[in-house]
């Protein structure tokens, strides 16, 4: 397989925002998750930590699963599944199973390393820094919607509210933010640092996006959601929804799923 810098604007599109969709949601690569379960019993009161605490939470866990994806438009519903893997550090790869028109694409991440194999091509491409914005597979999501680690880097969050239940955090954009979005606010769990909501609101100050999250399920001393929904808030019948299926956590993941090869074959 061979290699070149470019790449088509849809796959480069999709494949950085599913992968940094599954960092969030489910848990694949970074490192420092143990810190985390030592701070779950008392949230602190600063509310980058509650951030951090919140991520870093999602992650750490060398996993197995199938994603199921639903777009949902007026009048019509596109249906994905994809398998995923991750060896909980810094390593992860994905590859749609379905529908057929789009089977067989795979997505590779080695650190800050993204490569693409495309079934039409024939061949493997490293993903450029573009199509941050753009929407993955038609749905309701953007790299920029789910970028975990850029929230910490490019917002500044405070706590707004909390009670028994829940913190609720508001993240404000800084000056030199690349994002469209005037605010976030990010409801999460008290005891767990799971995530509840996460609202997203333009520059007026009007909600334009809702993430939710559910199906929580205990994983090793940490509350994960296995199933999440993106809905417009300003177009009625625009909503996206995925769940995930047999999940394997803490599993040995075979060198071989984060080759090249993989991104053709699969590795399992």
């Amino acid at each position: 397989m061979t290699h070149t810098r470019f790449v088509p604007r849809h796959i480069a599109r999709d494949a950085r925002t599913l992968l940094v969709a599954l960092a969030l949601i489910v848990g694949l690569p970074t490192t420092g998750s143990l810190a985390v379960r030592a701070h779950a019993q008392a949230a602190p009161d600063d509310a980058q930590a509650v951030l951090d605490h919140v991520i870093d939470n999602l992650r750490g866990l060398s996993e197995r699963a199938t994603l199921e994806l639903s777009v949902e438009r007026p009048g019509r519903t596109v249906h994905y599944r994809m398998d995923v893997v991750s060896d909980g550090n810094e390593r992860s790869l994905v590859r749609v199973t379905e529908p057929p028109q789009q089977a067989g694409e795979a997505f590779l991440s080695i650190g800050n390393n993204l490569l693409v194999y495309s079934p039409r091509l024939g061949r493997s491409l490293r993903l450029p820094p573009s199509g941050r914005s753009n929407a993955f597979l038609g749905s309701d999501l953007s790299y920029d919607d789910l970028a975990g680690g850029e929230y910490r880097e490019q917002y500044d969050a405070t706590i707004t509210s909390r009670d028994a239940d829940t913190i609720t955090l508001e993240l404000v954009p800084k000056p030199e933010a690349p994002t469209p979005y005037g605010k976030l606010v990010f409801v999460v769990k008290s005891a767990s640092y799971a995530p509840v909501s996460l609202t997203f609101f333009d520059q007026r100050g009007n909600a334009v996006k809702r993430l939710t999250f559910s199906d929580f399920q205990d994983v090793q001393g940490r509350t994960i959601p296995q199933h999440f929904e993106v809905v417009d808030l300003l177009r009625e019948g625009y909503r996206t929804t995925a769940s995930y299926q047999d999940a394997q956590f803490g599993i040995a993941v075979p060198e071989r799923c984060f080759s090249e090869a993989a991104l053709e074959r699969g590795c399992f």
